[in-house]
């Protein structure tokens, strides 16, 4: 549904929120940010939420 909408808007750019966990768990995105990060074919700026 995110590559639909960023496909049907042209969007050049997508910037997500991550929960930002530290250690091990950090290389572990969010279910969302990690399925966008891995289909969309713009770049995606990943901000850790602590920093929103």
């Amino acid at each position: 549904m995110i590559g639909s909408y960023i496909d049907d808007h042209r969007i050049g750019l997508v910037v997500m929120g991550t929960h930002g966990r530290t250690g091990t768990e950090r290389y572990l995105l969010g279910s969302v940010t990690e399925a966008v990060l891995r289909k969309v074919t713009v770049p995606v700026c990943c901000v850790p939420m602590s920093e929103l």
